[in-house]
């Protein structure tokens, strides 16, 4: 990102990933910019430079991400076909492994979607 900033940084990151993403993340943000974290995939505990906090002016949020009404709305919407899902991948239950395995290799932009 600050490559494609020209070394300016991003205004906001959503981390959703964790440890493994952690530290680019707080790296790609500009000054005053702000992370918002909803996820821990990759683990629960990272480590922070506070200097890079407090010299940076950066700000963490922490968020849960939705409330049950953006649940209820979202479903609403992919239930009358006005979102609809990227699916990366459909696979037979019988092949969950091919799936699991680019799961964890992080290899799949989209959904999987598994059929019986």
């Amino acid at each position: 990102m600050r490559k494609l900033t020209k070394k300016q940084g991003v205004d906001v990151v959503f981390e959703h990933v964790g440890v493994d993403t952690w530290e680019g993340s707080m790296f790609s943000m500009k000054i005053g910019g702000r992370l918002v974290t909803c996820g821990s995939t990759t683990g629960i505990k990272a480590e922070i430079n506070l200097f890079q906090l407090f010299q940076r002016q950066l700000r963490l949020i922490g968020s849960f991400g939705c409330n049950l009404r953006n649940i209820k709305t979202s479903l609403e919407k992919l239930g009358d076909g006005i979102v609809k899902p990227i699916v990366d991948l459909e696979i037979p239950l019988d092949q969950i492994g091919k799936g699991l395995e680019r799961l964890e290799k992080r290899q799949v932009f989209g959904k999987i979607i598994v059929t019986l």
